[in-house]
């Protein structure tokens, strides 16, 4: 009989996972071996929540679930930001964790905590793994991180339990712990494709919204179809980056960083949204609908209808939909395509085109003497990097900034911790991500607080010589939080600090470097970075007062 841990990697590599991230204990080294013979790989990290982080990227990339593996007690609970991370911006991650076996507890108590009440209000599911329930239970677990809307799932097991033989699931349930059963992918109501093909049509001034659901499905091609049968600007969250190109004429710009981005000025004027993949997490203030200027039966403006799509139901929360398209979205984008239009001529390609010009406009002040702006750092990457290039931001002044103005030229190349926003995401996700797609350029955009850290994984990106360019903006300080302190009023307190040497760091790792205060030097180290297709550090020295959220 296979044992307890033979069952878990078993459940893991049915469902696709080839690469576990974590820092194992003692107490999960049966864990451990169990996936050494399977074949699947196991990636050292140094901080259990840079697992979580890098297990997340490499899942998006993947389309397969993401998996940690950590020890009990201080391992476990490292893991809670990432986890917490993970549920948030629903992420298919398992997370396995050790724990002390129930014939030590209560009595037993160094390194123990429940971990079951911990995990649960960030999970979709924790189970105590046991030889009882591992053959039945596991691969159902597993496979809950990707069905409906995706999350993470937490599995317990003790190493004494792993060791043992697993008891052989109930009759009648399959070996992926499900019942035997053909099991049809659930379609979309055509009364619910009829009702949105009906709100779109008959529509002046559509609008697309398009967010982190439009993953694992992909169905990029078909909502470009739709976009550009019916004219709609396509807005994006944060995590849809790149759904449609943003050199695209239809590419309006992104929402959810800031409570007056830019794009908020379209969205009013729209007078039918169709979301596709959009989950409020993602925004940094309550959804609300615009008004379509039809009058309602008390007088007053209506609210724009708003069309609901995506692969799990509209609800946690529940938003105001006129019609709900659930089940597979390329398809359903097709036939909304396959219909007559009313849109306004002066709306779409036209109105999105006067939208740029506008933006353009904008002032940019000039950087002291020394410094770069943030906007000549982007411009330089942007420069030397392909099309493709997979690009990880971290938490800050330079998320918000490369969010609304990094230009992500294709679908799903763009990583960042929104639902939770941590700092220390940049460089374990860009090492996710390179892990995932090795023939594709990546880079990290992060801080010099952020870096700080997660300043050990530098040791994984030269171990693994993965081709990770990894710019640092230096501001010696954490700017967003500084930023508010400075639009209140406040002097900066707590929030500033003397960066390190990151060049003399990154040689200490075996990774090349060069730092940089000027556009020609940014693309000259660029260019290095690029030609060597190797770990490279970028130490650029910005001035933050180009950043949207600094007082100017």
């Amino acid at each position: 009989m296979a044992t307890v841990a033979a069952t878990i990697a078993q459940s893991l590599y049915d469902a696709g996972v080839r690469l576990v991230f974590g820092m194992p204990g003692g107490e999960v080294v049966s864990v451990l071996e169990a996936l050494q013979r399977l074949g699947i790989r196991f990636e050292l990290m140094h901080h259990e929540e840079s697992a979580v982080f890098a297990a997340d990227a490499h899942a998006r990339a993947t389309g397969t679930p993401g998996c940690v593996l950590t020890t009990l007690g201080p391992g476990a609970l490292n893991a809670v930001p990432g986890i917490g991370h993970a549920w948030l911006d629903r992420a298919p991650i398992v997370l396995i964790t050790a724990q002390k076996p129930d014939a030590l507890l209560p009595a037993y108590t160094h390194q123990v905590v429940d971990l079951q009440a911990i995990f649960g209000p960030i999970t979709k599911r924790t189970l105590k793994v046991t030889p009882q329930n591992a053959a039945a239970e596991v691969p159902p677990a597993v496979a809950l991180t990707m069905q409906g809307r995706p999350g993470p799932v937490h599995l317990q097991v003790s190493n004494e339990e792993a060791e043992m033989p697993a008891q052989a699931a109930p009759a009648g349930v399959s070996s992926h712990g499900r019942e035997d059963s053909n099991v049809a992918i659930a379609l979309p109501e055509p009364k619910e494709v009829a009702r949105a093909r009906d709100l779109l049509s008959s529509a002046s001034r559509p609008l697309i919204l398009a967010g982190l659901g439009l993953e694992p499905e992909g169905p990029y091609n078909a909502l470009r179809i739709l976009a550009e049968a019916v004219n709609a600007p396509v807005i994006v969250s944060p995590k849809g980056k790149g759904a449609l190109p943003d050199d695209h004429p239809l590419s309006a710009g992104t929402i959810g960083l800031t409570r007056s981005d830019p794009v908020y000025q379209l969205l009013d004027e729209a007078d039918c949204v169709l979301a596709v993949g959009f989950d409020v997490v993602e925004l940094v203030k309550p959804f609300s609908l615009p008004q379509s200027g039809a009058a309602g039966i008390e007088g007053e403006a209506e609210n724009a209808p708003l069309i609901w799509m995506a692969n799990w139901p509209n609800q946690d929360p529940t938003l105001p939909a006129a019609a709900e398209i659930v089940g597979p979205m390329a398809a359903a984008l097709l036939q909304l395509a396959d219909s007559g239009f009313s849109t306004d001529p002066q709306w779409g390609r036209q109105r999105v085109s006067a939208f740029r010009t506008q933006l353009a406009a904008v002032a940019v002040p000039d950087p002291r003497p020394g410094l770069l702006l943030p906007q000549q750092l982007l411009a330089a990457m942007r420069r030397h990097l392909p099309v493709d290039a997979l690009l990880a931001v971290d938490v800050g002044s330079h998320k918000i900034f490369g969010s609304l103005e990094w230009p992500t030229l294709s679908p799903n190349s763009f990583a960042l911790s929104n639902g939770l926003s941590c700092m220390g995401f940049g460089l374990p996700a860009a090492i996710g991500t390179a892990l995932a797609q090795p023939d594709r350029p990546a880079a990290c955009l992060i801080g010099d607080g952020g870096l700080l850290m997660c300043l050990g994984e530098l040791s994984v990106l030269a171990r693994l010589d993965l081709p990770v360019t990894v710019v640092v903006a230096v501001d010696n300080a954490i700017d967003l939080i500084r930023s508010h302190q400075l639009r209140q009023g406040k002097q900066p307190y707590g929030t500033e600090f003397p960066a390190p040497d990151f060049c003399t760091i990154a040689d200490g790792y075996g990774i090349a470097s060069a730092r940089v205060s000027s556009p020609d030097e940014c693309d000259a180290a660029m260019a290095s970075a690029i030609a060597a297709q190797k770990p490279f550090l970028i130490e650029a020295h910005i001035d933050p007062v180009g950043y949207p959220t600094t007082p100017r």
